[in-house]
Formats: structure tokens, sequence, C-alpha cells
């Protein structure tokens, strides 16, 4: 089921609309203003999204230059609706360029605003969001907080740095290679004697734990 997010103040289109997408089976969620819409599509993720461009707290082009600066909701298709029709060339380029992928004068009609809706889910489905955590065995690392979590038990909050680190070893089967975890934390700026230090810190901050991230042969491992 395709979740549509539309973000509209007026109740009699917003109404009109749901009547329209509920029949389609459409998991359907609504925002009246566009600070609502926006924290709503961080939080529900919508495959597509109605967009007004005449909205109150911030309008639709304010709401379209925050989506296009989120990784997490660039790639949402967003389908801004106006009620602007002149130099509606103009307009489309404008809309095109802060992230939008379609806009639809009103008034439209229900079937042309159910097309669009469904060509949108054709030409831009949604790839799965990325992972909230990571975990091998009993260590769990939270992605977004870089909090870590053994036996349910919150251990310490990482750098940004060592939970990169933490990451690529927990997300690896055995040993990882010096060479691999240095490319994939530092890219081609990383040493070694950087590599060593930062494991040794996070080791520090794992505390008593800190001996499940042991040095082998090829590099370094996390062991259960």
């Amino acid at each position: 089921m395709a979740k549509l997010l539309i973000i509209e103040d007026d109740g009699d289109l917003q109404q009109m609309l749901s009547v329209t997408f509920n029949r389609q089976g459409y998991e359907l969620h609504y925002a009246f203003n566009g600070k609502e819409g926006y924290d709503k599509m961080l939080t529900l993720q919508p495959d597509v999204v109605l967009l007004d461009l005449m909205l109150p707290v911030l309008n639709g082009i304010e709401v379209l230059k925050l989506v296009t600066a989120n990784t997490l909701l660039k790639d949402i298709p967003i389908i801004v609706m106006t009620g602007h029709g002149d130099k509606a060339d103009l307009l489309e380029q404008s809309i095109k360029s802060q992230g939008g992928r379609a806009y639809i004068r009103k008034p439209f009609g229900l079937g042309e605003i159910r097309s669009l809706v469904r060509r949108m889910l054709i030409q831009y489905p949604r790839h799965p969001v990325a992972a909230a955590e990571v975990a091998k065995g009993e260590i769990r690392l939270d992605i977004k907080f870089r909090t870590v979590w053994i036996r349910d038990r919150v251990v310490t909050t990482l750098s940004p740095m060592k939970a990169s680190l933490l990451q690529v070893l927990l997300e690896s089967k055995g040993s990882v290679k010096r060479e691999k975890l240095l490319h994939a934390v530092w890219g081609r700026a990383g040493n070694a004697p950087a590599l060593e230090k930062t494991i040794q810190r996070l080791r520090e901050d794992l505390g008593d734990e800190g001996r499940r991230l042991q040095t082998t042969s090829e590099g370094y491992e996390i062991v259960c």
C-alpha cells in the first residue's frame, strides 16, 4: 500500500483528495501547514507527497528547499499543487529546480491527479530507508544517535569517527583488514597511526567491553 502525504491548508480540497485516494487504497496522511508537512515527511517517509504552493508557516518553495537539503527526503517525489496560472513555464522551472518532480494547476480533475500520483510511483520508486541500527551478537549501534548498547544496556555514545569505525566492524564477518577500515572511514586521508589511535580510543569508550575489540593478524575484529 503506497503512503501518500497531502500538505494542503484548504480543508475542502483535503476532504476531496482524501475521499478519492482512500477509494484507491492509499495509506493517507495529512498536514495543514508547511512545517507540519515537513515534520511528517521526516517521520512518515511517504512514497508520494502532494504539496500546496501557498501554505502558512512555511510555503511550498520553502518546504522544497528543506527537502532537497535532506538526504533522507530528497528522493521522495513531490507534486506541487498551485493556483498560479500565469507564467506557467517559469513556475514549472522554478518548482523543478527546487526538487519538485511535477506540478498541477488548480482546479484539477480527480482523474488527472490520480494519474499523476500513479506516474510518480512508477517513475520514482522509493528505496528502502537505511537501517536505524547495526548489530552483531549482543552489541548494537544506533547509527543516528551513535549510541552503543550491549545486552540492552547503554555503554557509551561515540564521536562520528569512532561510530563509523564501529559500524564497519559490526557489519563485517570476522576480521576486517586495516586497509578496508582506512578506506571506509577516512578515505584517502587515512593512515595506520590514525587508525590505531582511534581503535584505542574506541576500546576506552567501551570500558570493560573494550576487550571485545580484538587485534588480528590482518586488522581488527569484534568478538561477541
